[in-house]
């Protein structure tokens, strides 16, 4: 007899959601550094070794029952014969491979939509990189995991110790089920549930303080969007950005947030394009109990200004951490019991925006996504080879062209940029000008060396 699972409603949506336009997975570029006497058949050996590989476990193992995203309650079921030759890829670049090439092959990869009748993941090894390095391009349909379940599988499938040469493939490890939490069902009282609703309806109003939906300008980087994807990537010392955000007295999330208002000002300024009011930002926040490694997505959605309306960089960083601290006392101001629904019923507007199809032809609630997963400090190893970067490519969503997504991974801040290609033209002045509003933010506030050679870690899709 088979067994069914139900999906939740929030990983029910990005099935609903799925469109040719706007596929729902993300993905994690990582990049690998050879071992020092690894063989010229490395990547191939380890290809062939996963393929071969019969242990595959959940969530790895599971299909949608229905692949139509017209069903009201999507369901899994497990696959007992997965074609591991389809979902594991072995790709080459023409040697020596370089960023640009690695970034076109990425942007190819990630604008194709999966095949929902199979399972919800798909690998691509890709070899012939320069400096001795070789990548793997992890794709997963959003229904089965959020940003911080992707890692937890990933990383599982790495090892800590460099000699540990019998690495099992990431499918082989589980996922644990969403943990039990005992106790009676807490019943929210009429004063939470007033309180709840009243921080809801705040964020469909105006406000000249809290980031609310009627915030957000519209720019050209708003309207409809299509199928094919752009991809840049930019890296920073983790030191370095604890640096800034020890020195201004702000998160290292809200110095994130103001490198991608300095870039964006900079974007559209060039194509003049700029608007007078700031460009807002969707910025996803862990919903997790402690301890809580499963599948699936438990997040939420605060509001913040971008301060692209602030030419000093400084004064730029204050207002955002300004407005990131008004929009967190939104949620932990709330009852334990109801910052779930609250940050549920947030995302509402935007679910909806996108099945009935207007997004993209109104007014935006926000002009883009600026998300930041938690990774792990120590090095990780696939086989002897180490992990240089992973970077995340995000989905797309319309009347959204560009989202930034950034994973810390032993001491190095990694973002990957995602856009429409048609609608975001020249994506490395995106990348480099995170650089450049790093340079500017640190002569503003007088702290360390501007690092030249972060240009070089810029990658993109097509210049």
């Amino acid at each position: 007899m088979t067994n069914y699972k139900k999906l939740t409603p929030l990983d029910a949506a990005f099935v609903q959601l799925e469109n040719p336009n706007a596929p729902m997975h993300v993905a994690g570029l990582m990049i690998f550094e050879l071992p020092a006497k690894a063989g010229a058949d490395f990547v191939t050996r380890l290809v062939e070794d996963w393929r071969n590989e019969t242990r595959i476990k959940a969530p790895w193992n599971q299909k949608l029952v229905s692949p139509s995203r017209w069903q009201l309650a999507p369901r899994l079921k497990t696959c007992h014969d997965p074609d591991l030759e389809y979902h594991v890829r072995h790709l080459f670049l023409p040697k020596p491979g370089g960023q640009r090439e690695l970034g076109q092959l990425v942007a190819r990869l990630h604008s194709q939509p999966m095949d929902l009748r199979k399972l919800l993941w798909e690998c691509f090894i890709i070899e012939g990189l320069a400096d001795n390095r070789f990548a793997i391009y992890m794709k997963f349909h959003h229904s089965m995991v959020d940003g911080i379940s992707a890692n937890i599988l990933l990383m599982k499938g790495l090892s800590e110790r460099r000699a540990d040469n019998k690495t099992a493939p990431f499918w082989v490890h589980s996922a644990p089920e969403k943990p039990f939490q005992p106790g009676p069902l807490q019943i929210p009282s009429a004063q939470a549930l007033m309180s709840t609703a009243a921080n809801v309806l705040k964020l469909f109003g105006r406000d000249d303080q809290l980031t609310t939906f009627r915030s957000a300008p519209y720019t050209p980087l708003n309207g409809p969007i299509a199928a094919q994807r752009r991809f840049a990537t930019q890296s920073f010392s983790m030191d370095r950005i604890k640096a800034l955000a020890r020195q201004a007295g702000v998160s290292l999330n809200d110095v994130l947030l103001c490198l991608v208002g300095g870039t964006l000002r900079r974007y559209l300024q060039r194509v003049t394009a700029l608007p007078g009011d700031s460009l807002t930002a969707a910025i996803p926040i862990s919903l997790r109990a402690e301890g809580d490694q499963s599948c699936g997505n438990a997040v939420g959605m605060i509001f913040s200004i971008l301060g692209t309306h602030i030419a000093d960089p400084v004064v730029r960083l204050q207002k955002i951490h300004q407005s990131t601290d008004l929009a967190k006392q939104q949620v932990l101001g709330l009852p334990q019991e109801m910052r779930v629904p609250y940050s549920l019923v947030s995302m509402m507007p935007s679910v909806l925006r996108m099945l009935m199809g207007v997004t993209g032809k109104t007014r935006p609630l926000f002009n883009t996504v600026v998300s930041n997963v938690p990774g792990g400090s120590e090095e990780k190893f696939l086989r002897g080879a180490r992990l240089v970067n992973l970077y995340p490519a995000n989905i797309v969503f319309p009347g959204m062209a560009v989202s930034f997504t950034c994973y810390s991974h032993a001491g190095t801040l990694n973002v990957g940029i995602t856009a429409c290609r048609d609608t975001v033209p020249h994506m490395q002045k995106l990348a480099l000008g995170m650089e450049e509003a790093c340079r500017e933010l640190e002569e503003k506030l007088g702290v360390g060396e501007p690092a030249k050679a972060a240009v070089a870690n810029a990658i993109e899709e097509a210049v």
